[in-house]
């Protein structure tokens, strides 16, 4: 069949199919009015929630309805059986879908919808068209955009309403999706419990999947692909939070991945994060760190940073570490990775040489250092605090700020090493390394 004869068929089919819809959504909201007027509805107390972005709060608005929705399932079997709803399955299993429950669910679903957005049984041309354009786009589309986001935690964009990096969009969370996560209670939002609270964020990384339709069992092969989406991009977010972290310091994490699909957005699949509290500074990016990341994450995304993998891993548990010492034990096991299992003076020479520009800063990175896995071994092996504080106490630092120093050496030694690697492998940047100490740093 040529691509025009397709084209006009499609056409025909699209004509006919709205027409026969409309008549069943008619027929659908004359049955279910009539029967409500017998049957007289009482309305009930119903929530919803009112988003105020701008001043990052939200509350519970109670309002009494009658339960249209409620009332739609209730009927659903008698309506199925009206002779223009009959008759409307029967084109749709004959020309698009070819699944009876698919069938019955469109039109469930676009009752529901439109109860919901009318608010009555009377039927509207302007509120049918716009539900059914949406639904014409669900049917007939051969690719599925869906649409995934990971709440921010702990962070805030200045001067800047969305971050494009290509790969992803760093942006702000849309008020339909922070109902949504309100409602499972996954933003880490403070509750004035029972009216509403405030948002700790209103920032998401946005990344989005194209899966193409392999059926046309819509529900369950939509449901299917945002699970599995949910599953295969978690990695490029855990990569995109990686990047933030190296590139500048500040705690930062996301709460929750929430997928859904682009049009006929009746699926919204959420995957609550188990690590999703964040301790530590606030993440900031201003105009100017927007222009400098961009920069970085053209080269980070490239990178393939397996090769220090248990590195990078512990420099990430450390953002969920609460007590600096805790973290401080996270540095070390990082440390230990990139420098190839160096101990003590070794380990801080070796990173000495790496980072410090001149005599004198390299000898306070070896200070530092040196100090750090004293310190440690005096957590994990039960060292007194007092033994730790000399340490601190010659260097004129207190823990919380000795941990910070720390982890900035060790987020520039985890950028050098994905730098250097590039050319040169993990054992050839330690042999350097070591030659440069043995003839005196030359």
């Amino acid at each position: 069949m040529k691509n025009s004869e397709r084209e006009d068929k499609e056409y025909e089919g699209k004509k006919e199919f709205r027409e026969c819809m409309k008549e069943a959504i008619k027929s659908s909201l004359s049955y279910l009015k009539k029967k409500a007027e017998r049957e007289q509805i009482v309305p009930s107390q119903e929530y919803d929630f009112e988003i105020d972005i701008n001043k990052r709060s939200w509350k519970t608005l109670p309002e009494s309805r009658p339960p249209l929705v409620l009332f739609v399932e209730k009927n659903l079997e008698e309506i199925l059986k009206l002779a223009e709803v009959a008759s409307c399955m029967d084109f749709m299993i004959k020309e698009i879908v070819k699944d009876v429950e698919t069938v019955k669910n469109i039109i469930e679903k676009f009752l529901k919808k439109y109860v919901e957005t009318i608010g009555e049984f009377d039927y509207d041309e302007i509120t049918f068209n716009n539900l059914y354009r949406e639904l014409e786009e669900y049917i007939y589309t051969e690719e599925r955009e869906i649409i995934v986001i990971a709440p921010l935690l702990n962070f805030e964009l200045k001067g800047s309403e969305k971050i494009d990096l290509g790969d992803f969009i760093i942006r702000k969370i849309s008020e339909e999706e922070l109902k949504v996560l309100v409602g499972k209670g996954v933003l880490n939002e403070c509750h004035f419990y029972p009216y509403g609270g405030h948002f700790k964020t209103i920032w998401c990384i946005e990344l989005t999947s194209k899966r193409k339709r392999e059926n046309l069992t819509f529900y369950i092969e939509d449901l299917t692909s945002c699970n599995k989406i949910i599953e295969d991009l978690e990695p490029r977010i855990e990569k995109v939070i990686t990047a933030l972290r190296l590139f500048k310091k500040g705690s930062i994490y996301y709460s929750a991945i929430i997928s859904y699909p682009k049009i006929w957005r009746d699926i919204w699949i959420i995957s609550s994060h188990e690590r999703g509290k964040v301790y530590g500074q606030y993440y900031e990016l201003t105009d100017e760190d927007v222009e400098n990341f961009k920069t970085f994450w053209s080269k980070f995304k490239t990178l393939q940073i397996k090769k220090f993998d248990v590195a990078i891993r512990r420099f990430n548990f450390s953002y969920e570490r609460k007590l600096p010492e805790d973290k401080l034990i996270d540095y070390i096991i990082a440390f230990e990775a990139l420098f190839k299992g160096a101990r003590s003076k070794l380990l801080a020479l070796r990173c000495a040489y790496l980072l410090g520009k001149d005599g004198e800063e390299r000898k306070k990175i070896f200070e530092i250092l040196e100090s750090a896995y004293d310190i440690r071994n005096k957590i994990v092996h039960g060292g007194s605090i007092e033994s730790i504080k000399e340490v601190l106490n010659r260097l004129n630092l207190n823990l919380a700020e000795f941990s910070m120093q720390v982890e900035e050496y060790l987020r520039e030694s985890i950028k050098t090493f994905l730098h250097l690697q590039k050319s040169k492998s993990h054992d050839k940047i330690i042999k350097e390394i070591d030659e440069k100490i043995i003839t005196g740093f030359g």
